[in-house]
């Protein structure tokens, strides 16, 4: 994909004239998108024609989480259906998959989370060997805590406490934090490390390792969860970042305090938490729509 990007930029550049500022813009953004895709597709090099329109939408997700401004966001949105416009034009894809994305309105974006069913529906499947238990306990400790798959994935066992019930992560700005685990997932990690131990004789530092016992990546993190999220026939996409979501999301359904939820995410700026009220609002909203009995009247009438 990186030839495809290469040719676009030389477009703008001979072409388009366009502006040197701008011409960095538009390859910081392709450069970071590319980055992210590598996380959901197993491909060193990526085959332009098997990117679809949730791709372009885990990347939103992504800079949403990253705590991008809109404006950031909408520009970056920008430059990917310029991008895959000049790729259609050329008849290098066959689909656009940008076409269907919109721009977002200004502070209007609401994460994509799973209800609580969903999440059980998700976590709950039969353990037989060594894979189903690394990947139970993966998922139990993403939904314990809501920390960021590179967070899961640089983690060491020395970093987890099971009798203290907590997982020291490293965030953003090499800044260390604190999370919690509930006592099912203090549970599934005594499993998946039994197993562990009697397959591989050792425990080596990462937390949660490969089939070969080598450190699992963020990528392939990515991959268990989708794997996973497909075997649940789960309609929606689910990555690292929608469990996260989902996370935050069940705490302030539940009156959980917005500045604890903020301190649990190791989210610098309470503005890129508040969003998640906007769901549960969201949510309150539909409740509210479907259960007050002026409101079903006046739908009925419409």
């Amino acid at each position: 994909m990186e030839h495809y990007i290469d040719t676009f930029i030389r477009y703008l550049i001979s072409e388009k004239n366009a502006s040197p500022l701008t011409v960095e813009s538009y390859s910081t953004d392709l450069k970071q998108f590319v980055e992210a895709v590598h996380n959901y597709l197993s491909a060193d090099d990526i085959d332009i024609n098997v990117i679809t329109a949730e791709h372009i939408r885990q990347f939103i997700d992504i800079c949403f989480e990253n705590g991008n401004e809109m404006s950031t966001i909408g520009r970056k949105i920008a430059t990917l259906k310029s991008f895959f416009r000049y790729m259609e034009f050329h008849n290098y894809i066959i689909i656009n998959p940008a076409r269907e994305i919109h721009f977002p309105k200004q502070n209007n974006y609401l994460p994509v989370f799973l209800t609580f069913d969903q999440i059980q529906k998700l976590t709950t499947f039969q353990c037989q060997n060594f894979i189903d238990f690394r990947d139970k306990a993966l998922l139990e400790v993403f939904y314990s805590t809501g920390a960021r798959v590179s967070e899961i994935a640089n983690a060491d066992i020395v970093d987890l406490d099971c009798s203290k019930k907590t997982l020291k992560v490293l965030g953003k700005g090499s800044k260390e934090r604190i999370v919690f685990l509930t006592d099912d997932t203090v549970y599934w990690l005594d499993k998946y490390f039994d197993y562990r131990l009697q397959r591989f004789g050792i425990m080596t530092d990462p937390l949660f390792i490969n089939n070969s016992g080598k450190r699992l990546t963020s990528r392939g993190i990515f991959y268990i969860i989708e794997k996973r999220a497909n075997m649940a026939d789960l309609w929606k996409s689910v990555s690292p970042h929608v469990l996260r979501h989902s996370f935050a999301t069940e705490l302030l359904n539940r009156g959980a305090d917005i500045k604890a939820v903020q301190d649990m995410l190791g989210h610098e700026n309470i503005s890129t938490t508040q969003k998640y009220t906007h769901t549960t609002i969201q949510r309150l909203k539909e409740l509210y729509q479907k259960c007050h009995p002026h409101a079903i009247r006046r739908d009925n009438n419409e």
